[in-house]
């Protein structure tokens, strides 16, 4: 009984309501933080796998299974034959390096949050760097956004020595 009394003046008071809320506020932040870095591991993996993937052997069908409706839209005949003209002019994948980069806040809605990486790769004819913005759509993650630059340069090695050219 004593035990019942205490419960019902506790959460009865404005005291015991504070500590309430306090301990509530405390325990959705700890589920949002986990929930952030959950999502977080899930899009780096994605785009970790699916870019390497990619890089190995470029193919324009491959990517645009990886691109989102819009993205998939957007993306001009031109647009993909200078992309696939890219890779083959890098040649073979050396490195990849990996993605790099985290969670943001979109630029449309406070509350959406995008991952966004960026990819950096070596071949045997350059260097590669993208910009891989990510959505979610009908519960998986696809590229919503790709941006890339690339330079071309030759890796010959000179002989007797480990100088690149």
């Amino acid at each position: 009984m004593r035990l019942k009394t205490f419960f019902r003046r506790f959460f009865s008071s404005l005291h015991g309501f504070v500590i309430l809320l306090f301990v509530s506020i405390i325990l959705g932040a700890a589920y949002a933080t986990i929930s952030l870095k959950q999502m977080n591991v899930e899009a780096r993996g994605f785009v970790n796998l699916t870019m390497l993937d990619l890089l190995v052997d470029w193919d324009n069908s491959e990517f645009m299974t990886h691109a989102s409706h819009e993205l998939q839209q957007k993306m001009t005949k031109d647009q993909l034959y200078n992309m696939r003209n890219v890779f083959r002019h890098l040649g073979r994948l050396l490195n990849y390096h990996g993605a790099y980069g985290g969670l943001y806040r979109s630029s449309t809605s406070i509350w959406h949050i995008n991952p966004r990486y960026k990819v950096l790769a070596s071949f045997k004819g350059g260097r590669f760097v993208a910009i891989i913005t990510l959505i979610k759509q009908q519960g998986k993650w696809v590229i919503g956004r790709f941006e890339y630059k690339y330079t071309f340069f030759s890796n010959k090695r000179y002989v007797g020595t480990l100088i690149l050219a």
